[in-house]
């Protein structure tokens, strides 16, 4: 299950933007795509370094707070992968040398169920060109045991265990691009391309993509990415891909006009809280 939270800069978010779709679901959902990905989106090696105890990054320490835990209680590690250095002009596809060499900080609350290798692998699976634009990771218990995510000023928090999900990682990267100007169409969520090219299908991917049309974009993030990496694209899986292909497709050109975008993660040193 998936929660997102959804904020444009300066302004409110239209209330008919955040209305249901009325377009019926391809499938039940897209756990039929994380075989793929898993597979032909590899890991990447990385190292960690944890923190001084007491320190935590302030975009940690809100979403800690709003969720009525304990910062006291979050442990803070600097992720570096060996790919960065190395980049995706596109998105999820091809390599170039543009990356930025600053590691990731993931926040990671004592209590949470997911292992910290776990996060850092699955995390290192975003093509590093789309995960440039996630600036850090958080990871928290729920008290219920209900496993959510949100995506927060371009911060994704991970509640519970996601259960090795990278589907549920590329969703929420995918409204970073979407919200933090990956794209020409930017927001490309709310440009009328983007309306356009959804009005021309007649399904969106799975049930939670009718929530509206923010998830319906990164529901298709998810599509895409799995079109873009496995073999034989998303043809291979779904027989019925042309019902959502202007959405994916219109995703995938948006990635290749972008061509060797640098990510918007800000610098490690933002302001700090002990």
């Amino acid at each position: 299950m998936r929660a997102t939270f959804i904020g444009l800069a300066g302004s409110l978010v239209p209330l008919a933007l955040t209305q249901r779709l009325d377009k019926p679901p391809l499938e039940t959902g897209l756990d039929y795509l994380q075989k793929g990905l898993l597979e032909y989106l590899g890991p990447v090696k990385s190292s960690y370094k944890k923190w001084t105890p007491g320190w935590i990054p302030s975009d940690c320490k809100t979403m800690t707070v709003n969720a009525n835990l304990s910062v006291a209680h979050v442990e803070t590690f600097s992720v570096q992968y060996e790919d960065v250095g190395t980049s995706v002009n596109v998105a999820f596809s091809e390599i170039s040398n543009q990356c930025p060499n600053d590691p990731w900080l993931l926040c990671r609350h004592i209590d949470s169920p997911d292992p910290l290798e776990n996060m850092i692998d699955l995390f290192g699976r975003v093509p590093v060109r789309a995960r440039q634009w996630v600036r850090h990771i958080v990871n928290l218990p729920d008290p219920t045991n209900f496993t959510s995510a949100y995506n927060w000023a371009g911060n994704i928090a991970m509640f519970e265990s996601i259960n090795r999900d990278l589907t549920l990682f590329i969703h929420e990267t995918g409204h970073s691009l979407d919200l933090l100007g990956a794209y020409p169409d930017n927001p490309l969520s709310t440009s009328r391309h983007w309306h356009a090219q959804y009005a021309k299908d007649s399904h969106v991917p799975d049930p939670y993509s009718q929530s509206n049309i923010y998830e319906d974009l990164a529901q298709n993030t998810v599509v895409a990415a799995y079109d873009l990496n496995v073999p034989g694209g998303i043809g291979v899986v779904e027989p019925k891909w042309r019902d959502v292909l202007h959405q994916f497709d219109t995703i995938e050109v948006e990635q290749r006009k972008a061509g060797g975008f640098a990510g918007e993660r800000g610098s490690v040193h933002e302001a700090f809280e002990q």
